[in-house]
């Protein structure tokens, strides 16, 4: 792989929860300028209050302007342990707590535009508890059978990458095989 060297940021804007930045590098290609967004982390979480269930959260998401099913998820405070960002989004959000968080896999969401890794865990030993959504954070669970899940993909509703990942890894294909 050729060497490339990263030569100067620019804070373009900064936010509680991100930078966009202009980086340049100096690459073998010659000088290249790219927007970048740094990203702080996220995490996301499968949960299953039943066998045969995995609870989603409904949430309005600003960016495409209308409603979203979703796994439970949320970005990192900064110097917050993953596992804390977990357990406090999934009571935040759903009104769970887990009596356990299992890390699955780590993954980079979007890699063309931002360095945010997201953490995925498995939450068990489920308690209901009180809800808590950040102002402004439109959202409410929903228990979901997981029969349900190729027809909520199918239907639009079901259409983020995080979730769509946990849908495999639960073992549900959300399209037939060619």
């Amino acid at each position: 792989m050729p060497e490339v060297v990263h030569t100067a940021s620019e804070v373009l804007f900064h936010s509680d929860r991100f930078t966009l930045a202009r980086e340049s590098f100096v690459t073998p290609d010659g000088p290249v300028t790219r927007p970048v967004i740094h990203h702080p982390g996220a995490v996301a979480i499968i949960a299953q209050p039943t066998p045969g269930t995995v609870l989603l959260v409904r949430q309005y998401r600003y960016p495409i302007r209308r409603e979203t099913l979703e796994i439970p998820a949320g970005t990192r405070v900064p110097g917050e342990a993953p596992e804390a960002t977990a357990a406090r989004e999934l009571q935040e959000e759903a009104g769970y707590r887990a009596g356990s968080l299992t890390e699955l896999m780590r993954m980079l969401p979007a890699v063309g535009v931002s360095d945010e890794e997201m953490i995925l865990y498995r939450a068990t030993n489920l308690t209901e508890v009180p809800a808590a959504p950040e102002h402004g954070e439109l959202v409410r669970r929903e228990v979901v059978p997981l029969a349900d899940l190729p027809r909520l993909w199918s239907s639009g509703l079901l259409a983020d990458a995080k979730t769509i990942i946990a849908c495999h890894l639960l073992g549900v294909p959300l399209i037939s095989p060619a």
